[in-house]
């Protein structure tokens, strides 16, 4: 995967939440997925990475679990509605899929 750091250095003015959440999708959006295509895969890798995002934000492993619950309660919950996950993976799913990704690739910044 060839990456140009230069495209994905984010400007001052998108150090907002949502600015940030924009660039990492858009970072995402260049990764290609390292699992082979399969009917059995649940996850995108976009929910995987948002996903550990979010329990990083949050500061908070059970975040995600939490938000789980509250979706199956209410319809909707926060992962949802801050960081656009349609549907949550759990902290294993995210750490199969999110190791097979170089860390590199995640960089935001451009040092």
């Amino acid at each position: 995967m060839s990456t140009d750091f230069a495209e994905r250095k984010m400007e001052v003015n998108d150090l907002s939440f949502d600015g940030i959440v924009h660039c990492l999708n858009e970072v995402i959006g260049k990764i290609d997925d390292p699992r082979s295509v399969s009917n059995a895969t649940k996850y995108s890798l976009r929910e995987a990475i948002l996903g550990a995002f979010a329990a990083f934000f949050m500061q908070n492993e059970s975040f995600l679990e939490y938000q789980r619950q509250l979706n199956s309660r209410c319809g909707r919950d926060n992962a949802q509605s801050l960081f656009g996950l349609e549907k949550i993976p759990t902290v294993e799913q995210i750490r199969n899929i999110v190791d097979g990704v170089a860390a590199s690739s995640l960089s935001l910044v451009s040092t």
